[in-house]
């Protein structure tokens, strides 16, 4: 039973270190899938794949190498050289993709709410930073609650979508958005999307198979993550796709739930608010572990909150649109690495 929970607890700290602003808004998968039209639901297939795969990759060295940050595991994948540049690159990633999450809270806060965007930023900015002063447990505690939660909302209206245009229906309008493609390929597409998430999650998930150290348990923790992330990916995907053009804004999921109850509403951007916060705690532990080089912990964690609020200003499906694909180009340096690696102690 102890184990189970294990399991589940590892599950859920991986969805929600992936899942963040732009999946559960459905900005990613609007993008990096249902702009392919059919062929954005086999790339769903690959990136679920490679989600199974090098989820366990990185936990299980995270687990042999006792890793403490995303450092560790980049010099043992990359080499020393290359490591140390791809050090830099992710811990820059992170404190972008930090901003992208704060931007997104903002966002939440004056669609939904019609107050001050500002005001959202301040508030997850906050509470992240809160968050990271526990360490690891509070963001595996922060995971198990809120995840359960976003995954119950995508499938309620993924299901209600589904059920009331029917699922033929709703393949039959799979219909290629190519101005909105971030690469021209449907596998270049879902390769980018796997590599900026997955190299962006080695901050927590590496020191979480150092913490968990149980290799059954980082074997089905990582595949029931992985899985879980693809079946919502091609849910979302069928959904927004069968409300093309229309979807096509700022945050889609959010725009779907118009068509509910206003309580499924303020249900779905409260859980969407929450999903974003998990992840905001992901990137700003790495980030603030990184810069914890220079400063004690403490500073580092308000210096991180201070120079993301900064930055959120330019808005959030700007910086998504803008940074995401270039992370994923970057970031296949990396995979490449962690295949290798993967291959070498699967043996």
């Amino acid at each position: 039973m102890r184990r189970g929970f294990q399991v589940f607890r590892v599950a859920t700290t991986y969805i929600g270190t992936v899942v963040g602003a732009g999946f559960a808004s459905g900005q990613e998968t609007l993008r990096f899938f249902a702009a392919y039209g059919r062929w954005g639901l086999t790339g769903v297939l690959l990136a679920t794949a490679l989600f199974c795969l090098f989820g366990v990759t990185v936990m299980e060295l995270g687990r042999r190498m006792r890793a403490e940050t995303h450092r560790e595991i980049l010099h043992h994948v990359c080499g020393p050289l290359v490591g140390r540049i791809m050090d830099g690159a992710v811990t820059l990633f992170l404190g972008i993709t930090l901003t992208v999450m704060i931007a997104g809270g903002g966002a939440i806060f004056s669609q939904q709410l019609g107050s001050p965007y500002a005001l959202g930023t301040l508030f997850t900015a906050v509470l992240a930073g809160a968050t990271i002063l526990a360490g690891m447990r509070g963001i595996m505690t922060a995971n198990t609650v809120v995840v359960p939660l976003l995954t119950g909302a995508v499938v309620l209206l993924v299901a209600s979508s589904l059920h009331y245009h029917g699922l033929g229906a709703a393949l039959g309008q799979l219909a290629p958005a190519p101005e909105l493609a971030p690469a021209r390929s449907w596998w270049m597409a879902a390769l980018l999307y796997v590599s900026y998430n997955l190299v962006l999650s080695i901050s927590v998930l590496g020191p979480l198979g150092a913490e968990v150290n149980d290799r059954r348990v980082i074997l089905w923790g990582g595949a029931a993550g992985g899985l879980a992330l693809g079946l919502m990916a091609a849910g979302m995907t069928l959904t927004i796709s069968a409300h093309l053009p229309e979807a096509a804004v700022e945050i889609p999921m959010l725009y779907l739930t118009r068509f509910h109850s206003g309580a499924v509403q303020w249900f779905y951007a409260l859980v969407l608010w929450a999903e974003i916060y998990t992840t905001a705690v992901a990137c700003a532990y790495g980030f603030a572990g990184r810069l914890g080089r220079f400063w004690r912990y403490r500073e580092a964690v308000v210096a991180t909150i201070c120079l993301t609020l900064l930055g959120s200003g330019f808005g959030f499906s700007r910086l998504l649109a803008f940074f995401y694909p270039l992370f994923g180009l970057v970031a296949l340096v990396v995979l490449a690495g962690l295949a290798r690696a993967g291959a070498v102690w699967a043996r």
